[in-house]
Parts: C-alpha cells; structure tokens; sequence
C-alpha cells in the first residue's frame, strides 16, 4: 500500500523540477536572461533536490521497517544506478564540460544504500544528522568548498555530504507523519499521485521532451 501523501509529496517536487527545468532550457535557448547563479533560481533546485531526497528518507521507512529488506534494495539500487549512468552519459556527450557525474539521482542512489543501513537505528541517524549539521555549521553552510575539492564543474552537483542529512531527516520524521491521521486519510490529487509514482520515469524523460 502506497502512503498518499509520500506520493503528493514527491509529486509536487516533480512539478517543481520541470517547471525549473522550463526555465533553465529557456535561459540556455537565449528566450529569457533571468540570472541562475543567486537568488529564486539559484535557491528553487536546492529546494527540490531537498525534497526529493526527504522523500526518499521516508519511503525507507516503509521498505524496511524491522530490518533490511535485501532483495527491494538491490532491485532499487540497480535500477537507480543504471538511470544515473545514462544521465551521466548523455551529459557527457552533450554538455561534456559540464556534465552530471553526481547529481540528485547519484545521491538518491548512493543515499537509499545509506539510509537502508541505518533506517532501523535511529540513534545512529540521530546521531549522524547532528554529526552533518554541526560541521555544515563550523565550515558555513555553503557546499562551494565540497565543490572546489573536485575541482570539476557540473550542471548538477548534490554531494552526499551534506546532503544525507535530506534523507535521515526524512527517515526520522517519516513515522511521525505516518502517523498523522490527516496525511493517513488524505485523497491524493491524481495529477500529484501519477507523478510521484512514476517520478523515476519522468525524471528520466522530461527534460528531452521540454527541450
């Protein structure tokens, strides 16, 4: 049984990625000047990156309630693995020096193999959000000095550090709002449920189709 407002809610982070995503092919187009390096549009996309990544958090929850469903999460794994390499690959032949070699999808792939490890430990998710937030805190919280470690520049970047912290967040608050009456009896708008149920697909799909 899928949660209705897991499925809302990723939903609503797909609409918002390709409403971004619109605007970011009209300003590459030369149609728009609006500037992507500050402001709305610098902030939007973090915002859906964000979003995404607490969903995946919660829907960890459900997978692998009492302990590790193994066979779900290799499924999921490679399944997430071969859609990032194609956003990798067609980045490369397409924007080669900028391509994609770790974005949202990298860290959706690589964070759901972290967070299945410790979805059961809590005090270890806890204890490790903390860990994240406080560093981000004593460095400033700004992953420019995670990007110029690479030294590589990418139309996409979302490190898993810090931006696990999206997806433990996620699995510590998921049982909290699964247990909120009103999410657990919400009606999900079928605009919203066809989306976030197949987010993977679209994510895939959407931007070749817009551009």
């Amino acid at each position: 049984m899928r949660a209705g407002y897991l499925d809302a809610l990723r939903g609503i982070a797909v609409l918002w990625m390709i409403i971004f995503h619109t605007a970011y092919d009209l300003r590459m187009l030369g149609f728009v000047d609006w500037n992507f390096s500050q402001g709305f549009w610098w902030a939007f996309p973090r915002v859906i990156a964000w979003t995404f990544l607490f969903c995946v958090g919660i829907s960890l929850n459900f997978t692998h309630s009492g302990k590790i469903n193994w066979e779900n999460l290799k499924k999921r794994s490679l399944k997430l693995a071969a859609a990032a390499l194609i956003i990798s690959a067609s980045t490369f032949v397409i924007f080669p020096q900028q391509w994609i070699f770790f974005g949202t999808l990298h860290c959706i792939f690589l964070g759901s193999i972290l967070g299945a490890l410790v979805v059961n430990q809590r005090k270890l998710a806890t204890f490790l959000i903390l860990l994240i937030l406080v560093l981000q805190y004593l460095v400033g919280y700004d992953i420019k000095w995670v990007a110029s470690i690479v030294q590589k520049p990418s139309m996409d970047f979302i490190p898993i550090y810090p931006w696990f912290w999206a997806i433990l967040f996620g699995i510590l608050v998921g049982p909290y709002l699964s247990k909120n009456r009103q999410l657990a009896e919400m009606r999900t708008p079928k605009m919203l449920k066809f989306l976030g149920t197949h987010s993977l697909k679209i994510y895939l799909l959407h931007q070749p189709i817009i551009y």
